[in-house]
C-alpha cells in the first residue's frame, strides 16, 4: 500500500538544525498492522505526521500502491471532540457536505455500532468518559472508511483495564476491515498485543523490525509474547549509540 524511501524531517530551531526523521524506509503491506516504539522525542509522532501528510518531508518521499493515496483515517492521543456537537456529529464531523445524508447516517451508525457507543449519540463530549471519548474518536476515524488507519497512543491516557478493552476493540475491528494500520505506542506490551511487525525507532530512524507470528486474539500472559516482549525491552535499553540503523533483514521471533 504505501513505501517510503530516504524519508526525512528536518526542523530549524535557534543556532541548529535538528533531524526529527532521518533516511527513513518502510513499506506497509495492505491490511498489515504495524507498532512503532521509542523513546520519547526519538521521531515516532513526526513520522506518522508525513505518512498521513499533515507535514512535508525535508528529503526523501512516500510512494502508494497504484500511484493513488489511500483514504487516511487519524487517531491522536487526545480525542479532539468539538464539545458543542453530539457524539454522532463528531463522528459525521469531516465528511457533512460530502456524502448524502442516507449514506452519512449509515456510516455514522456503523461506525458508533463498532465501537459500542449506540446508545450515546446524542450525548456531548462532558458527559463521556475518558475512555468513550477515545472510542468517538476512533468512531470518527473508522467512519471516512480508512484504506490506512494511523493512531498516535491513542490509549495512552487511560487506565489499564480501559485500555485493555479498547485494545481487543481495535484488534476486532482490524480483523473485520483490514485496514492498514500504523500504531504509536511507548507501551512494548500493547505493540505486541496487537502488531504483527513491530518497527523500533531511535534517534529518527528505524532501527530493528520484529515480526511477530503469534496468532489472535494473544494474552498478556503468553509466554512467548512475555518473551517477544523482553526482547524489545532489551533493545530499546540501549543507548542510542549503541544501536545501528537497520538493514533490509527483518529479525524474526519465534
Amino acid at each position: 500500500m504505501l513505501e517510503t524511501r530516504g524519508l526525512g524531517k528536518t526542523f530549524a530551531i535557534p543556532g541548529r538544525h535538528v533531524a526529527a526523521v532521518s533516511e527513513v524506509d518502510i513499506r506497509l503491506e495492505p491490511g498489515s498492522f504495524t507498532a512503532i516504539v521509542g523513546r520519547s522525542g526519538c521521531g515516532k509522532s513526526t513520522l506518522l505526521r508525513l505518512l498521513a501528510s499533515l507535514t512535508e518531508p525535508s528529503a526523501g518521499s512516500i510512494h502508494y500502491a497504484g500511484g493513488q493515496k489511500p483514504n487516511i483515517g487519524c487517531v491522536f492521543q487526545e480525542p479532539r471532540l468539538m464539545p458543542w456537537l453530539t457524539v454522532a456529529r463528531n463522528v459525521a464531523f469531516g465528511l457533512s457536505g460530502k456524502l448524502p445524508k442516507a449514506e452519512l447516517d449509515a456510516r455514522i451508525a456503523s461506525a458508533l455500532d463498532l465501537v459500542g457507543l449506540t446508545a450515546f449519540r446524542d450525548a456531548h463530549p462532558d458527559q463521556l468518559s475518558g475512555g468513550m471519548a477515545s472510542r468517538v474518536a476512533l468512531a470518527r476515524a473508522l467512519a471516512m472508511k480508512p484504506e490506512l488507519l494511523l493512531l498516535d497512543e491513542p490509549f495512552a491516557a487511560l487506565d489499564a483495564f480501559t485500555r485493555r478493552g479498547l485494545q481487543q476493540e481495535l484488534s476486532a475491528i482490524w480483523h473485520a476491515r483490514r485496514p492498514t494500520i500504523v500504531f504509536i505506542t511507548h507501551d512494548v506490551e500493547e505493540a505486541v498485543l496487537l502488531a504483527d511487525t513491530v518497527l523500533h525507532m531511535d534517534a529518527g530512524r528505524i532501527v530493528d523490525s520484529i515480526h511477530v507470528p503469534l496468532r489472535h486474539p494473544r494474552e498478556p500472559t503468553d509466554p512467548a509474547l512475555i518473551a517477544l516482549r523482553r526482547r524489545i525491552l532489551a533493545g530499546l535499553s540501549q543507548p542510542v549509540s549503541a544501536v545501528s540503523p537497520l538493514t533490509n533483514q527483518e529479525e524474526s521471533i519465534s
